[in-house]
């Protein structure tokens, strides 16, 4: 066992709290918010959760050696006091947005929301936002519980930390080497899996609970007894100068990383270093540095760090909820209000709520009121997933229609390529077990294809979908980096799919379409999509990410896919895309009951001139490529749906759009009759 002998010359030996811990708690919460409120203030505010990961596995990792120390650690007060620390605030935070989204949300926001919050009842959250991620997965900010992921992380840290250190102590394992090698596996699994799969890595405990280690292990280091760390801590603590060192170093790395860091790189990975030692360097120079001793345990710093937990939970819902309801990213005014309400809502929780239940008398009845509550809580959530969001709803029956438009689904068919095992398909449909006209591109050319479908039946001629990967280019050894998943997905769902095709004799025309200008500059359109498709990098297989630019490899990984399909004698049609609204066609009609500055978007449509300025450049580029090749034949979808002015989303109630940029059911009918007579 380690030696815990010279413990009483230790720092633990005095009171547990530390100012100053609550006052970089608030330092983490206000990032935070900051990042979440005013993203172009403080881009890298996200690092507050890293800070909080580094505080609870200190403080944690601290709560248990003593506890195990004073021979009064028990499984069950632990968790019991983790219950009465969590779960009142957020049982109040789920049930006010399940109040609120009853009358806010769509039946399929509400479904989700309910999803989220039978996820978080169990603590899971994190794993369900990580099944979720995808291209066609909501915006992140139009989910009201998205927060709770790093609730998640850090509550599956909790039921494995305190068995590993007891186990550690009671078989007499070196528990500083046991939680080092955690630690080291862990980060060592962060760095190795970041690029190939970023989502997983951001959600998965497995690849944060270094975070969290690195304060416990530094708690466990204190506690140990040993003599270096003794004699290191001591001199710290009686050194000015290397006490406060550390304190201003921790805080350059923090402020560092909140001012430099943005929404583009690929987090955690490395990058999540730097608040991890900045928290550590702050931890470390202990309570007397005079940065941790006057600014960190200043009484108003610390106040907020007070209510950092229930201001954590609030302040995302209202944001999100504003998100929704204006159905594009609310004013500076209204983003300022919400601040001020969490802020406001947060004080009323830890004083109402929070502290009566977390301390006092009766906590044994207080906790398993408090698991009946979750389990209610939990079970709600997973009912209103069940009844799909609860369309009976006076609300939902009012907006029958549109809800209807706003629902695409293509599911994979049966037959032709689409159930070979053997093959590692992309998405995949046909009309017929051998159809001679094919559809590939990305996610634009699965909806247009929906509205093709009737064209071809017309002519007599069966039609199939393969390919149209979500977020994949039609282009032969072309690779995307970016922040989704996997970078070989575009050539196992692209490149695969058109050598397919070229080599099938039975497939005589080929449409491709995509959504070009997201590729080639890598950014998306209106305020919706600020902050989408920066870390895009489109690359050869083989080549290094950036040997050339986007555009570069666009326009040449088409050449050489549109030579290859002639020179197999393919007949190839190329359909320039439908505009991109910019906004959220939910914008476009009076779905709600309500809404915060009750604007419709009116008329549903964007200016011509900003159409055609997003889409100059592509389109000349792709003439010149299109009048190399005068076989090919060219349809200009955005013709049925502008007109000299305008290019609308909607018109006459039918939604042609399902988001900002997809085609709906109807929508994409509506395009193909427009143009009949050119396909």
């Amino acid at each position: 066992m380690i030696n815990r002998g010279g413990a009483h010359n230790l720092p633990l030996s005095t009171p547990d709290y530390r100012a100053d811990m609550d006052g970089l708690r608030a330092v983490a919460v206000g990032g935070v918010i900051a990042f979440h409120a005013f993203p172009e203030c403080l881009q890298g505010g996200f690092i507050g959760v890293d800070v909080f990961f580094v505080i609870s596995g200190y403080l944690i990792t601290t709560l248990i050696l003593k506890s195990l120390e004073n021979r009064t650690f028990s499984f069950q007060d632990f968790y019991a006091r983790r219950i009465r620390r969590i779960f009142p605030s957020l049982i109040v935070v789920t049930a006010s947005c399940c109040c609120f989204g009853w009358f806010a949300l769509l039946p399929d926001e509400y479904r989700l929301l309910g999803k989220h919050m039978a996820g978080s009842a169990i603590f899971m959250p994190n794993l369900l936002l990580w099944s979720e991620s995808g291209y066609f997965d909501y915006a992140a900010d139009a989910k009201p519980l998205l927060h709770l992921w790093s609730l998640g992380i850090e509550e599956q840290f909790y039921l494995l930390w305190p068995l590993i250190v007891w186990v550690a102590l009671k078989y007499r394992v070196n528990l500083i080497m046991a939680g080092g090698v955690l630690l080291l596996v862990s980060l060592v699994l962060n760095l190795s899996l970041i690029e190939s799969d970023p989502s997983g890595t951001f959600f998965s405990p497995i690849t944060r609970i270094w975070e969290l280690l690195g304060g416990g292990l530094w708690a466990c280091c204190l506690w140990s007894g040993s003599h270096a760390f003794i004699t290191f801590n001591s001199r710290i603590r009686s050194n000015p100068i290397m006490s406060n060192g550390l304190a201003v170093v921790g805080m350059i790395f923090l402020l560092l990383g909140a001012l430099l860091l943005t929404p583009d790189v690929v987090f955690p990975g490395v990058w999540a270093l730097i608040p991890v030692a900045g928290t550590l360097l702050i931890i470390m120079a202990g309570e007397q540095a005079w940065f941790n001793h006057v600014v960190l345990s200043n009484r108003l710093v610390v106040g907020i760090g007070l209510i950092s937990f229930p201001l954590y939970l609030w302040h995302w819902p209202l944001l999100s909820f504003a998100r929704i309801l204006e159905g594009a990213r609310p004013d500076l005014s209204i983003r300022m209000v919400a601040v001020a309400l969490s802020f406001a809502l947060a004080i009323l929780t830890y004083y109402f709520i929070e502290k009566p239940v977390r301390f006092g008398p009766r906590k044994t009845g207080k906790t398993f009121l408090l698991v009946t509550l979750m389990v209610l809580s939990g079970s709600l959530g997973l009912f209103i997933f069940v009844q799909d969001g609860f369309k009976f709803r006076a609300s939902s029956r009012a907006i029958e229609a549109q809800i209807a438009d706003l629902n695409f689904d293509l599911p994979d068919s049966e037959g032709w390529y689409c159930q070979d095992a053997g093959h590692d398909s992309p998405r995949c449909h046909s009309t017929g077990p051998a159809p001679s006209v094919v559809v590939m591109g990305d996610s634009h050319a699965m909806t247009i294809y929906a509205g093709l479908r009737d064209r071809f039946k017309a002519k007599g001629q069966d039609i199939g979908l393969y390919g149209a990967s979500d977020g994949c280019p039609p282009l032969l050894n072309v690779v995307i980096q970016d922040q989704g998943g996997d970078p070989r997905n575009c050539l196992k769902k692209g490149t695969q799919a058109i050598k397919r095709i070229i080599a099938d004799p039975t497939v005589r025309e080929v449409i491709i379409t995509s959504r070009g200008p997201m590729y080639t500059t890598a950014t998306g359109f209106g305020d919706i999509e600020q902050d989408q498709f920066g870390a895009w990098v489109l690359h050869f297989e083989g080549e290094p990410p950036g040997t050339r630019t986007n555009e570069d490899v666009f326009f040449m990984g088409l050449t050489k896919t549109l030579d290859a399909l002639l020179a197999a004698g393919k007949k190839v049609t190329y359909l320039y895309d439908v505009p991109e609204l910019g906004f959220d066609i939910r914008s476009c009609s009076p779905f709600r009951p309500f809404s915060i500055t009750s604007k419709v978007t009116d008329p549903c449509a964007i200016s011509k001139d900003i159409f055609v300025t997003r889409n100059k450049a592509f389109r000349h580029m792709m003439q010149a490529v299109l009048s190399a090749r005068p076989t090919i034949h060219v349809v200009d979808l955005a013709t049925a749906l502008c007109d000299a002015s305008r290019c609308f989303g909607a018109r006459d109630g039918v939604l042609f759009y399902i988001d900002d940029d997809h085609l709906s059911n109807r929508g994409s009918a509506y395009v193909v009759r427009r143009l009949w007579n050119e396909f």
